[in-house]
């Protein structure tokens, strides 16, 4: 049985929204192979997600719907027949279902006995079921914020599409949403690839993506980070301090992720950790770095989405040097600042304020 590929092409998705879409979008494509007999059980889905793409690759699906069998149910028997012979309505219901009078049976229900009729409904080709369906189930993705990008047209969607590959093995599906309509062609790593690239069968995806420097994979881009910034750290005789919020969160914002190890000046280790770790985290999504009986180090990961070389690397780490330094500057002079005035004293700010009792 042939494979399935679809992949959203998107401008950046926020980082915090691409899990759940990821793994909504695999679902609802799970259920319309289900739904529309296009699955058996040696179906398997494999979900992806970076910044700028979504996708979900299935194994195994039927090429063609197989046939089945359906029972329509008819007027009421006593409205089908009158006197023995068959009404109008008896008629009508059997040309509707295209079958002989003699073929149809009577069926006993909770509301009395019912004419039936059953009847063969055919297999559709799998490529028209897709292209038919696929656009409400995009379209239902729940996004937390969602936008229209097209004057005049009703889709939403979280971001702008700017490509869609449809492929059932080979054969293109015209999948259309947003103006896009699918093909074969996806896009590498916007800096280290850029350039459009055929996909010649929905199993080639993964190997494709490697070749224009895309890890689809968000578990292997995890897996990845995870061992360099232990690997840049070790290299110092250093440990990463752990935090799984900040690795999920650079996971999704890169597409082939490299990490630098960075410097500063020790004089900042002077302010509190709790201060330079949340300007680490929060502002430059940097991790912070500690010594083995687990005090700060005076060194930075960074997670960059791109592949940093010699020279170049030492460029990048000068430059996330440079704005760590003049955040460390803007950290401190708030803190000194703060310090100027005790915590007790600060009470007296209080009688300024108005406070509303309900």
């Amino acid at each position: 049985m042939p494979d399935f590929l679809l992949e959203i092409g998107t401008e950046e998705i926020p980082a915090r929204m691409l899990d759940g879409a990821r793994t909504e979008l695999e679902r609802r494509l799970g259920d319309l192979l289900s739904r529309e007999r296009l699955a058996d059980d040696a179906l398997k889905l494999h979900a992806f997600s970076t910044p700028r793409r979504l996708a979900v690759l299935a194994e195994s699906v039927r090429d063609r719907q197989p046939d089945a069998e359906e029972v329509l149910q008819g007027p009421a028997v006593k409205v089908a027949f009158k006197d023995g012979a068959p009404t109008a309505a008896a008629q009508a219901f059997a040309k509707k279902a295209g079958v002989d009078l003699s073929a149809l049976q009577r069926t006993t229900t909770p509301k009395g006995e019912y004419l039936s009729a059953t009847v063969t409904k055919k297999g559709r080709d799998a490529s028209a079921i897709l292209a038919e369906t696929l656009p409400r189930e995009i379209a239902g993705i729940y996004w937390a914020k969602s936008m229209y990008w097209r004057a005049g047209k009703p889709e939403r969607f979280v971001r702008p599409l700017r490509w869609m590959v449809a492929l059932l093995d080979s054969e293109t599906v015209p999948v259309e949403f947003g103006g896009v309509t699918a093909g074969n062609r996806t896009r590498g790593h916007r800096v280290l690839s850029g350039a459009e690239l055929p996909i010649r069968r929905a199993f080639d995806y993964m190997q494709v993506m490697h070749e224009a420097k895309v890890l689809p994979d968000a578990d292997a881009r995890r897996t990845l980070i995870t061992q360099q910034l232990r690997a840049a750290a070790e290299s110092r005789g250093l440990r990463v301090r752990p935090d799984d919020d900040l690795l999920t969160q650079v996971v999704n914002l890169t597409e082939y992720p490299s990490v630098v190890l960075g410097t500063f000046e020790e004089e900042y280790l002077r302010l509190p950790e709790e201060v330079l770790v949340t300007v680490m985290r929060d502002h430059q999504k940097y991790f912070a770095v500690e010594t083995p009986d687990r005090k700060l180090a005076p060194h930075f990961l960074a997670v960059l989405n791109t592949q940093a070389k010699d020279a170049t690397a030492d460029i990048i780490v000068a430059g996330n040097a440079r704005v760590l330094r003049a955040r460390f500057n803007d950290a401190r002079f708030f803190w000194n600042t703060d310090q100027r005035l005790p915590l007790m004293d600060r009470g007296r700010l209080l009688e300024s304020v108005t406070f509303q009792k309900d």
